[in-house]
């Protein structure tokens, strides 16, 4: 992003937003075209807009803020959080890396063997911290691939309790939607599957669910649903609740009671955490609705491109809120991106690339379908 679309970027996503969390999913009206963020999974709210919502939601007089987690903001989202995944308990920790981590260390216990995805973000993008850390062996199965079959995770587990020198698997963790295969989501028949088999041989199971939300709508399957198949279930609260940081890890009350002595242990139960649960927990609140606008209006959106002819969009199989966007003619992106920013509208991709990602989220219900067609068609001329 060059200087100008830099400065053009700014100005827009610095704008009032468009709706609030309890506001009807509809487009409001405003004097000035509000941003359209085609990047990311959530509002990407200034330090301004942090500021002013905290400000806010602090004013509310029923509002305490927490004590090292406890009470206030902090439990009020992990009482939400546990209700909707329909699981005993939930606990909030300061980042997802950690969430993944202590549950496959607790639900895999002595045995210390963990199968994961090869594209996972706990085998790929945490630094080793299980291994290094918790001692834990991830064997990586199924490369370049979302889902794992039941078959190719039996024949694992078999090998490695078999002889001469028995190492039994203790856990199993699966991401869904998958970010390294950009929001691929695991075949929910396949899931079922895995987990099936996983219980019958008493294996723990661990959700990774950042980005579960998202991938309801497209897939019709609830959070409450996929995470009924597993013992814990991690959700994130920044990606697209916004929050400036924070996770939520839920599972059964036991099991969560020592995944909170390691919090502390591991150095993370901070002092306060409210101004992330207090964000979260507001954009939690008629998230289901807005989002499902969202998609509705991002589907709009790529029939519209599609149908100008100026465009190609491409689906990824078993996919959620990511598609990719090429030019009908062929050639880089470049002058597309930069004639977008100066509307307002801001979409990804490396300089020179002749493909880019466009992903959905709630800024997409800032504007009609058809405005924000338009000014893609504007920009290629």
């Amino acid at each position: 992003m060059n200087s100008v679309q830099r400065r053009s970027f700014l100005k827009f996503a610095a704008a009032p937003l468009a709706f609030s969390a309890g506001d009807p999913p509809q487009v409001a009206a405003q004097s000035a075209p509000a941003a359209v963020l085609l990047v990311g999974d959530g509002l990407s709210l200034s330090p301004a807009q942090y500021a002013n919502l905290l400000t806010t939601v602090a004013a509310k007089e029923s509002f305490r803020r927490d004590t090292y987690l406890k009470s206030g903001p902090v439990e009020e989202l992990e009482n939400a959080m546990a209700a909707l995944l329909g699981k005993e308990r939930a606990l909030f920790l300061p980042t997802g890396t950690l969430a993944n981590h202590l549950a496959v260390r607790v639900l895999a216990g002595d045995t210390r063997k963990a199968l994961v995805q090869a594209e996972s973000h706990l085998y790929r993008d945490e630094g080793d911290c299980a291994q290094l850390l918790s001692g834990l062996n991830l064997v990586p199965l199924g490369p370049g691939r979302a889902t794992l079959t039941a078959d190719e995770v039996a024949k694992a587990v078999d090998e490695s309790a078999g002889p001469p020198y028995p190492a039994p698997v203790g856990a199993i963790s699966i991401e869904s939607p998958v970010r390294r295969r950009d929001g691929q989501v695991f075949e929910f028949e396949e899931m079922k599957k895995v987990c099936a088999y996983a219980r019958a041989r008493r294996i723990g199971t661990h959700l990774d669910g950042a980005r579960m939300f998202l991938a309801s709508p497209y897939t019709g399957i609830s959070p409450a649903q996929y995470a009924a198949l597993f013992d814990t279930v991690y959700v994130s609260m920044y990606k697209y609740f916004n929050a400036p940081f924070g996770a939520i890890l839920a599972g059964p009350s036991p099991l969560i009671a020592r995944i909170e002595i390691l919090r502390h242990q591991f150095g993370s139960a901070i002092y306060q955490g409210w101004e992330s649960a207090a964000v979260a927990l507001h954009h939690l609140d008629g998230f289901s609705e807005r989002y499902q606008s969202a998609v509705r209006n991002g589907e709009r959106l790529f029939e519209l491109l599609r149908g100008s002819g100026k465009f190609k969009i491409d689906r990824l199989p078993s996919g959620s809120n990511i598609a990719k966007l090429r030019l009908a003619s062929g050639g880089a992106l470049d002058q597309l991106r930069e004639r977008l920013a100066n509307v307002g509208i801001r979409i990804g991709g490396a300089k020179g690339a002749t493909e880019a990602n466009l992903q959905i989220n709630e800024t997409i219900n800032r504007r009609t379908a058809e405005e924000i067609a338009g000014a893609f068609a504007a920009a290629v001329g």
